[in-house]
């Protein structure tokens, strides 16, 4: 979907490239923890671009399933 392509998930990357990078940025202590109760929640924004997903997901399946949002916790080493 050329929509998606160019919304909010333009540039996504999987949760373990995430973690990843993090750690090549040199971070430690990474804690990754993802809101799906936040991703599912956008359904009832009424967005246009939620709604075309929805309609392309498996039956009884929820947007969490296949995209999330993260929090990122982590540390700087001390040098």
């Amino acid at each position: 979907m050329v929509e998606a392509l160019i919304g909010c998930v333009a540039g996504a990357v999987l949760v373990e490239e995430t973690e990843h990078m993090a750690r090549e940025a040199g971070l430690v202590d990474i804690v990754l923890t993802q809101k799906t109760d936040y991703v599912d929640s956008l359904t009832e924004w009424q967005d246009p671009l939620y709604r075309k997903i929805l309609e392309f997901l498996p039956p009884n399946a929820k947007p969490s399933d296949f995209v999330t949002s993260l929090y990122v916790a982590a540390k700087k080493p001390v040098a």
